[in-house]
């Protein structure tokens, strides 16, 4: 029995690295035979989850094993000071224009150390076209009127307005707009830092891209401004917005966007920032992401977020019911947990579903997807069509039989071709008597009501082609899909997979950041359960059916991205996917579909060479659970997200 764990041990080992780090396989061949030998594919298989699960943790606030966070971010800034200032100092001189921006800073009773801290950092900045507008809310401690003072006869561009009472922070930050004569408006906290590069980041996209709204990464410090954690985001993702506040800093918006919005609310005095974010998001035709850490905020335990968290989800809440309203959608928002909410749609009326199952044999397992969709699915209109390709067991051939009376069964005889069957599956149907296909596979088992309910609430908006929810392992709680990354792996990865869903004590796990409690755009998802609109599926001509076996699904959705349409991962609709039991799995590393590999990478070689834009380029390509990467990279040249919005969302 020694001999057997250790054997088990030693391949699981070997295969996290095949997972993490696929380069290192072909070292360690000698070991995954003998362990073969030890353990068995069974026993392998679930050890090797085990170990993975453990070791690929979501790194929110990890426990530092090797160098802290603090010393990851040192060491990258202190690189990028030496290799990259002096060539920004020099393009900075090169700019055909030099668009003026303006920084507010409401404050209030600010320590004069942090205050101070704040104001240098905008003096440290490379970019010199800069104005800063401070409005200072009534503070009542001495030291803060004398600081601003003094700042304002040292330098010409700090420009600051003294309020007679205390107001607020949206009025104390309107009066700071007020003030501005910039072409783009940054936000910025009293006691918050800016990194010496931010400003001409932000000058760069506006020559660039001439973005409406605008937004970059952050570091979160202590009081003692030490670095604790790194948030790295996504490119401009509306259903992200709407399930959490994910853009916080930097922020910021061109000048004539703020004011013709109105500015901030002044009765808002907790989630301004969400709530103003919300509304230039419904006006904004350029949204970019600035891949790139451009900002320090500074965490206490003596901030409004901190000390009213009941009232921040109580007005968040509204904050998000007023944006649905206002871009004409029926919705009713929920909580989940602590900044984190969902939103439920209204469902149109006469949709209809084709549930697409191909299968071979496998008659209990297509028995178990079928009686659990029947089940679960209530209120929803649809059609089962069962494919069965070329099966020849008698006992799944009676039972495909006995459903003809309630369902469609179609027979496939052609070669195995997971796009062509599919493809044919449709040609088959009356396609005027469906708004919508699930393509799911005969292993996916449905486990509770309204999974269903949750995917076509987000496929029945006409920019939304495809919607794919939280797929688990038979256990019920090791994640396999939680939507699908370009360039994981070096091809394509599923978020998530051998994560836990849920931690000990019965609490969703969060993910990086919420991603599995929320919904999110993404580049991919998988096909073994995905919902797709019709229309969008006949505008990109169905599936490619040169991809036989692997990657037909990520194109299918990339191809649709590139037609202009969004693609979901839904958390909140959770099913069981007992992985590729009709064709196998193996854990050898050796690529089954060769052919469709070399043929992904052909087509899709730029896109992942620019980098998947719902994955940040600082982390790893070798996990699939947000790993940070080391040494951290701030590089000279980087690729903004320019997200273009297909006009006013009060359309």
């Amino acid at each position: 029995m020694t001999r057997v764990m250790g054997g088990i041990k030693s391949l699981a080992k070997i295969a996290i690295k095949g997972v993490l780090h696929p380069e290192k396989l072909f070292k360690v061949g000698g070991k995954i035979y003998r362990a073969w030998q030890a353990g068995g594919l069974k026993e392998i298989a679930k050890k090797t989850r085990q170990y993975i699960q453990i070791k690929t943790q979501p790194n929110n606030n990890p426990i530092p094993t090797g160098p802290t966070y603090n010393d990851i971010w040192l060491q990258a800034k202190r690189k990028f000071d030496q290799e990259s200032t002096p060539q920004i100092i020099e393009r900075i001189q090169k700019l055909h224009r030099q668009p003026l921006i303006s920084i507010l800073i409401p404050v209030y009773n600010t320590s004069e150390k942090w205050l101070k801290e704040a104001i240098e950092s905008v003096l440290a900045q490379l970019y010199p076209h800069w104005e800063l507008c401070i409005a200072d809310d009534g503070s009542s401690l001495p030291h803060v009127k004398k600081i601003l003072q003094e700042y304002t006869r040292q330098d010409s561009r700090i420009k600051v307005v003294f309020l007679a009472k205390n107001s607020g922070i949206s009025v104390a930050s309107n009066h700071a707009l007020k003030i501005a004569t910039g072409e783009f408006i940054l936000l910025m906290d009293h006691d918050d830092l800016l990194e010496k590069q931010a400003l001409y980041r932000v000058a760069e996209s506006i020559l660039e891209d001439s973005p409406d709204l605008l937004y970059s990464d952050e570091v979160l410090i202590t009081e003692n401004g030490e670095v604790r954690d790194f948030v790295f985001r996504p490119q401009f993702s509306l259903e992200f917005l709407r399930s959490h506040p994910y853009i916080v800093h930097l922020v910021g918006f061109k000048a004539e966007l703020l004011r013709n919005i109105g500015g901030f609310r002044n009765e808002l005095t907790i989630s301004q920032d969400y709530d103003l974010i919300l509304r230039a998001c419904e006006q904004a035709k350029c949204i970019v992401h600035i891949p790139e850490i451009l900002y320090c905020w500074r965490q206490h335990q003596t901030s409004a977020g901190h000390q009213k968290q009941h009232q921040v989800m109580e007005i968040s809440k509204s904050v998000i019911s007023q944006h649905l309203k206002r871009c004409n959608e029926q919705g009713i928002v929920g909580e989940m947990c602590f900044n984190f909410f969902q939103v439920r749609y209204k469902l149109q009326p006469n949709q209809k579903i084709a549930i697409i199952i191909p299968t071979k044999n496998c008659g209990e397992l297509v028995r178990q997807c079928i009686e659990s969709i029947e089940t679960t699915v209530k209120d929803i209109d649809f059609d089962i069509i069962l494919i069965d390709h070329a099966s020849d067991d008698l006992d799944s051939l009676e039972y495909f039989y006995s459903l003809k009376d309630r369902h469609k069964v179609l027979r496939y005889e052609a070669a195995f071709n997971f796009s062509a069957i599919n493809n044919w599956a449709i040609s088959q149907l009356n396609t005027q008597d469906y708004t919508h296909y699930l393509f799911c596979n005969n292993d996916i088992e449905a486990i509770e009501e309204g999974w269903l309910n949750r995917l076509l609430e987000l496929v029945q908006k006409p920019d939304i082609a495809i919607a794919a929810p939280k797929l688990v392992y038979p256990d019920r709680n090791t994640i396999q899909h939680a939507g699908v990354g370009i360039g994981i792996n070096i091809y394509a990865e599923h978020y998530g997979k051998f994560l836990p869903n849920k931690s000990p004590n019965g609490n969703f796990e969060h993910g990086y950041y919420g991603t599995f409690v929320i919904n999110k755009e993404v580049s991919a998802v998988t096909a073994a359960c995905m919902l797709m609109r019709k229309d969008a599926f006949e505008k990109i001509d169905g599936f490619d059916e040169n991809f036989a076996v692997g990657f037909g699904d990520v194109d299918l959705c990339l191809r649709t991205r590139q037609a202009g349409y969004r693609i979901i991962f839904c958390s909140q609709s959770l099913l069981i996917h007992h992985e590729s039991y009709t064709r196998g799995k193996t854990l050898d590393g050796i690529d089954k579909h060769p052919h469709d590999t070399a043929l992904f990478m052909q087509k899709w070689q730029p896109f992942i060479e620019a980098g998947d834009p719902y994955f940040h380029p600082n982390f790893s390509h070798f996990s699939t659970s947000w790993e940070i990467k080391q040494p951290l990279e701030i590089k000279l040249d980087i690729n903004r997200r320019v997200y273009k919005t297909q006009g006013n969302l009060y359309d």
